[in-house]
């Protein structure tokens, strides 16, 4: 699928169908949410991916169920990388517990690290993502305090370029280059 991006974050999709939440057309049919959503004139999907989340959801291999998924329907994909066990958002940027204590140096590290475990595990299964988005509503920067950008910009721009320093070296051909920025 190409041209204008219509689509959703299904991020709690597997969530919601361990659950027992099911999905329904205008006509009340059944259906996957996924052709759902495409047969609604989605043709793109985003990911949020958490570091070692309490609950398993969001991790790198629920995140490799949902992309697969979706990459089976067509759809473009999109991750988004939180760097952390939970939400990032603007009013905070928690870092993962296991990162936590981490030199400066060790934290680009980690970040590229995982960067480039997470989309290998997908590359190696067969997806490609169109995007990738490092780091989540980072106004103020990520991995709070080290990447917070009102305290130190530097910092934050040199997280913030070992994620996508990452995602280049994983996806280096000339045909994704261009779209991973």
């Amino acid at each position: 699928m190409t041209g204008f991006a219509r689509g959703a974050d299904v991020s709690w999709l597997t969530e919601m169908e361990n659950s027992g939440m099911k999905f329904y057309n205008a006509s009340g049919q059944e259906m996957e949410c996924m052709h759902l959503l495409r047969d609604l004139g989605m043709n793109s999907i985003r990911l949020r991916v958490w570091v070692n989340p309490k609950d398993g959801w969001c991790d790198k291999n629920d995140v490799l169920v949902k992309a697969w998924r979706a990459q089976q329907l067509g759809m473009r994909i999109m991750i988004d990388f939180h760097y952390s066990d939970s939400w990032a958002d603007p009013s905070k940027q928690t870092k993962p517990a296991a990162w936590d204590g981490l030199s400066f140096d060790a934290l680009k590290t980690a970040i590229a690290d995982y960067t480039k475990e997470v989309l290998n595990l997908l590359k190696n299964n067969g997806v490609t993502p169109e995007w990738v988005q490092v780091g989540n509503e980072t106004g103020n920067g990520m991995l709070w305090d080290d990447g917070k950008a009102s305290d130190n910009m530097a910092q934050y721009a040199a997280l913030n370029n070992a994620g996508y320093d990452a995602v280049k070296e994983v996806f280096r051909s000339e045909e994704h280059t261009s779209e991973l920025q």
